[in-house]
């Protein structure tokens, strides 16, 4: 049952456990928030006072990290509605209907269409504060592109987001042409290349032809596979021909509309193509911080601690947040097939280690493989996560008294 306002600071006092089930209340406020329920979280508010002044301090910073997330999406991060100088962004209009050009031998699209219907429902990306802070300052100028005209001021059209695979770029991307309110020309590698000589460099020219009849964002994915060094000595003259084409294309663009390339292998650009950008932006994989904020999302209609989370943030050091989305996945099919069990985040993880196994392991994940005395030690001392014993009984199920145990059990072994 819920404690009282009244009587949880007495229990606090006496070392009684912590309000139980609130996880679970947790749960229901994510929920309510995504929802955006007025009565809800009119009465989570107040019952995150009530907490506060109970003592439970802990709870009532898990109540209010929600409503943190709450005004950042209403503010900064909140799609707008803008309306875009018709000679930054010039063109045709885009409907559902509108056919994308194809290859003219296999008949493949050489793009996919993102309609501005089809991007509504795309939630903003979790990022660092640094990048979150440049996106934002790169879509303002976009958005007050007439502003710099008048005043002489050259405004960025072409935008390079590169970085390891995983960690949002395509995402980000989709979200800056919603905040833009234009559609998306999405074309991959796979759509462009052609083995038949002289045909990739032609569906590149009809690609960035038809970009420029409409109005829309290009989103050109997997850049790399299309404007490759030309020195290379591993690829043949028809690189040269299809970096080429590239280069002309982009000119031909430049004072069009908004270009935006992605890539997860920078140092393989021509240096040509890599100064056609206006701006180039770096997106690296995520801290601990953003890494625990990206967990929040995906477990935020599960009854998870706040601990568990936190532990669970640490636990993915050096992944990307494609990757904590999918550990998440992970941990919510188990909870789900085993709900009327007791069971735990780290049984969730220890599982998920051994079908999922990676080259690649941070130093907490060769801990947890190592026992969980080893592995509660680890996390303790974690410089980034401010990690505490209640965190580690909240990610292994059990009680804060049971880990100090484990630990000390392990110190004297």
């Amino acid at each position: 049952m819920l404690y009282q306002s009244g009587n949880l600071h007495k229990q606090r006092d006496k070392g009684l456990p912590k309000m139980e089930h609130f996880p679970i209340v947790l749960a229901l406020v994510r929920a309510a928030a995504r929802e955006r329920n007025p009565a809800v979280l009119q009465h989570a508010q107040r019952l995150r006072e009530a907490l506060a002044q109970g003592g439970a301090d802990e709870e009532a910073l898990a109540l209010e990290t929600v409503f943190e997330s709450i005004r950042a999406a209403a503010g900064k991060m909140a799609p707008a509605r803008v309306v875009l100088s018709k000679a930054m962004v010039a063109g045709e209009p885009i409907t559902p209907n509108t056919a994308v050009p194809v290859d003219k031998e296999t008949s493949t699209p050489l793009a996919e269409l993102w309609t501005i219907d089809r991007l509504q429902n795309l939630k903003a990306p979790i990022l660092d504060d640094r990048p979150a802070k440049a996106v934002e300052h790169l879509v303002d100028q976009w958005i007050n592109a007439d502003r710099l005209q008048e005043a002489g001021v050259k405004v960025p059209r072409t935008t390079l987001f590169f970085g390891p695979p995983g960690t949002g770029k395509t995402r980000l991307a989709l979200w800056t042409a919603q905040k833009l309110g234009l559609p998306v020309l999405l074309a991959r590698l796979d759509g462009l290349t052609s083995s038949y000589l002289g045909t990739t460099a032609r569906n590149i020219r009809a690609l960035f032809d038809f970009a420029n009849r409409h109005r829309c964002i290009l989103l050109l994915d997997e850049f790399d596979g299309i404007a490759k060094l030309r020195d290379d000595p591993q690829e043949l003259g028809e690189v040269k021909r299809v970096v080429n084409a590239v280069l002309q294309a982009m000119d031909s663009r430049a004072g069009t509309g908004l270009t935006i390339a992605l890539t997860n292998h920078e140092n393989l650009l021509d240096p040509a193509v890599w100064r056609r950008f206006d701006a180039r932006m770096e997106i690296g994989l995520p801290s601990a911080g953003t890494r625990q904020k990206i967990a929040e999302r995906y477990l935020d209609s599960f009854p998870v601690a706040v601990g568990a989370i936190k532990v669970l943030a640490w636990m993915t050091d050096g992944l990307s947040g494609s990757d904590v989305e999918t550990m998440c996945d992970f941990i919510k099919r188990y909870l789900t097939l085993h709900a009327n069990e007791h069971t735990s985040v780290v049984d969730a993880l220890e599982l998920y280690l051994e079908l999922s196994a990676s080259t690649s392991e941070s130093p907490a994940v060769l801990s947890l493989k190592k026992g969980r005395s080893i592995w509660a030690q680890e996390a303790l001392r974690s410089r980034d996560l401010k990690i505490t014993q209640a965190d580690v009984a909240d990610a292994m199920g059990t009680t804060q008294s049971k880990v100090s145990r484990l630990i000390a059990r392990n110190s004297v072994n």
